[in-house]
């Protein structure tokens, strides 16, 4: 009987320390990368081989098939004004097409410039978010620091450390659901370096009422994306607010409501203003995984 009960010791003792190590593994080499991935600038686009794709003048990448595509724009207006001609519709006159394309033109060869610009002014909202938390508690607004605040309170060490603890099962949840935080910001990365490439046939979309609404989705989708980590910022400042007490057990539980909110941001942002999912499915993860 006694050695069944020093083998169930030994085995769960092994269990803790295999996700002790897991666990810490995890918040000293992970959470700096999701910082990132979320807290982006206008860096993201500081790639030459993004640059090149996109290009860097009107003869070159992206911006090359954008202006070869200004001719059917001005194919279509011209057969457009003929035939409002011939059936007496309304049309735009040559002269306010004119004015018109020489702007929507002149946005579309400086559409990385635009981007670099949209992305700089969300980065500078997040960075006042995390400077009143600097003011305020004297730490930065990010998921290092955020890990970290846990962890002072929730001690995982290979001894101390139990995964079927009250402590072990919020730290559970709190290390899978910010693993899954990585795939989903990972994803809105991409989608937004993705949306900048698409931007001059966005703008260039504009030349013509018939394709306007691409521009209309384009930008609603894009500062969906960057939205995201101003929320993110908010949230991310009130978990601070959070005091976890051994004796308070409810105020360590509010942390998984703020696992939950970052992992909702994306639906929150999109029910607002619109845009696209970027969540990864847990179920699609561990797919992945197998």
């Amino acid at each position: 009987m006694l050695d069944n009960i020093n083998l169930t010791e030994q085995i769960l003792k092994t269990i803790n320390e295999l996700f002790g190590n897991l666990f810490s593994s995890i918040d000293n080499s992970l959470y700096s990368v999701l910082d990132s991935i979320v807290f982006i600038d206008s860096n993201i686009t500081k790639n030459n081989f993004f640059i090149s794709i996109l290009g860097n003048n009107s003869t070159e990448g992206l911006i090359l098939i954008c202006n070869s595509l200004v001719l059917g724009f001005i194919l279509y207006f011209a057969i457009n004004y003929l035939l409002s001609h011939l059936i007496y519709s309304h049309s735009e006159t040559p002269k306010q097409f004119f004015f018109k394309s020489i702007i929507f033109i002149t946005i579309m060869n400086s559409s990385l410039w635009i981007c670099d610009e949209i992305i700089f002014i969300n980065s500078i909202i997040t960075q006042a978010i995390s400077s009143i938390g600097l003011k305020l508690f004297h730490t930065e607004i990010n998921f290092s620091n955020f890990i970290n605040h846990i962890n002072q309170n929730i001690y995982l060490s290979s001894t101390d450390f139990s995964i079927i603890s009250f402590d072990g099962i919020i730290k559970s949840f709190t290390t899978f659901g910010l693993l899954n935080l990585v795939f989903t910001y990972s994803l809105r990365y991409i989608m937004v370096q993705t949306f900048v490439l698409i931007s001059p046939f966005a703008f260039i979309s504009l030349l013509s009422s018939k394709t306007s609404f691409f521009f209309n989705v384009w930008l609603k989708t894009f500062i969906s994306l960057l939205l995201m980590q101003v929320l993110i910022s908010i949230i991310l400042l009130l978990s601070f607010t959070i005091d976890i007490n051994s004796s308070l057990p409810i105020s360590k539980l509010l942390f998984i409501g703020v696992i939950y909110a970052l992992l909702k941001s994306n639906t929150y942002i999109k029910e607002l203003f619109g845009g696209i999912s970027t969540e990864v499915s847990s179920s699609l993860l561990l797919r992945s995984i197998n």
